[in-house]
């Protein structure tokens, strides 16, 4: 009878214990797609909109509940005017498309295959006044003021930035007129929703991604000349590297 008690026990202990990690997972799901959708914001200015997405510079083109493809849905969704992204916009027009976070380039390309113009809207300099990966003052108002000079004569614009940029620029944006209204959960399930689910990098992705490697060995120890600088670039090779090989495997569209 004891041991049958004991038996019992451990069944009910492993079944509490199953239970638990159902719900961690769950939650922690749901917490993904409420912190995705909570960066995703809609400004009105007279007729025109501004959609705003925060992406995660983490994410990859299958993670879930956020990845690629729902960026790829948002832009084959919306078809803005123009799309503005986190690169510079020297680098852009330098033909260095892989500046900024990876999903930056994968999105430049879908937006280059709709014939959706793509405008950069980032900014910094690798000097002693600004960090790796972080961002500040001058860095914020000069990325605002790339917006609000590329969004001028189109009605509907998709900007995608991390996620820190979209609390950063709506105090900015709304200075400017635009007005944050009311973006359903519905709107933004639609606008995200999967649709295409092969998992296939667009044409380009590694050329670009070679070509920053090249980039980024040029500037070691001319452009990044501090030793917090120059660790960036080969962390940020590093990393490029890994991307390259992920996406070699995966394969891209022809």
């Amino acid at each position: 009878m004891n041991n049958m008690l004991k038996i019992l026990k451990n069944i009910i202990a492993f079944i509490i214990c199953i239970i638990l990690l159902v719900v961690m997972y769950k939650s922690q799901y749901i917490t993904n797609i409420l912190t995705r959708d909570y960066n995703f914001r809609k400004y009105l200015k007279d007729n025109q909109q501004i959609y705003f997405l925060g992406t995660d510079h983490t994410m990859l083109l299958d993670s879930e509940p956020y990845s690629y493809l729902n960026l790829k849905s948002a832009i084959e969704n919306l078809k803005p005017d123009v799309l503005l992204i986190e690169s510079r916009p020297d680098q852009l027009a330098e033909g260095n498309f892989a500046d900024g976070p990876t999903e930056m380039l994968y999105c430049h390309l879908i937006a280059d295959n709709l014939h959706i113009p793509v405008k950069g809207v980032d900014w910094w300099v690798p000097n002693d006044a600004n960090t790796p990966s972080s961002t500040n003052r001058i860095r914020d108002n000069s990325i605002n003021e790339n917006i609000l000079k590329n969004v001028i004569g189109h009605k509907k614009v998709l900007i995608l930035m991390g996620r820190d940029h979209v609390s950063l620029e709506e105090p900015k944006l709304e200075s400017a007129g635009y007005k944050k209204v009311f973006f359903s959960e519905i709107e933004k399930i639609n606008l995200l929703r999967i649709h295409d689910k092969k998992l296939i990098y667009p044409k380009g992705m590694n050329h670009y991604i070679q070509k920053r490697i090249a980039y980024e060995k040029n500037c070691i120890g001319t452009v990044y000349k501090t030793d917090t600088w120059k660790k960036q670039g080969l962390d940020l090779i590093e990393n490029l590297n890994r991307s390259s090989k992920i996406i070699q495997q995966t394969g891209e569209s022809q």
